[in-house]
């Protein structure tokens, strides 16, 4: 999976629940593998900016951390920034962390 650029919060909250449903595997109390080759998912830390959609992109708007899952085998290491486009009022962590 890769870190999200130039997409609503919307999109990679449903992205995210695409790859974890359908790219990963749980055996139990072990971690999840990936579905295609069997490796660890794994996680990166992103930084990524919230802004407007009329703003560009890495402008002045708050920075909220993401985690990002991906098979160090198949993919490569997910970006460590990014930018959502955001909702006015829309609150970023909370949707985030359901």
């Amino acid at each position: 999976m890769r870190t999200p650029h130039h997409v609503s919060v919307d999109n990679f909250v449903a992205e995210r629940a695409l790859f974890l449903a359908t790219a990963c595997l749980e055996f139990g109390d072990k971690p999840m593998n990936c579905a295609n080759c069997g490796t660890a998912i794994k996680w990166e830390v992103a930084f990524v900016s919230a802004h407007g959609l009329a703003d560009l992109c890495g402008g002045t708007e708050k920075t909220v951390r993401v985690d990002v899952p991906y098979c160090p085998r198949c993919e490569q290491t997910p970006c460590a920034t990014g930018c959502f486009y955001i909702r006015d009022g829309q609150d970023v962590a909370s949707q985030l962390a359901n």
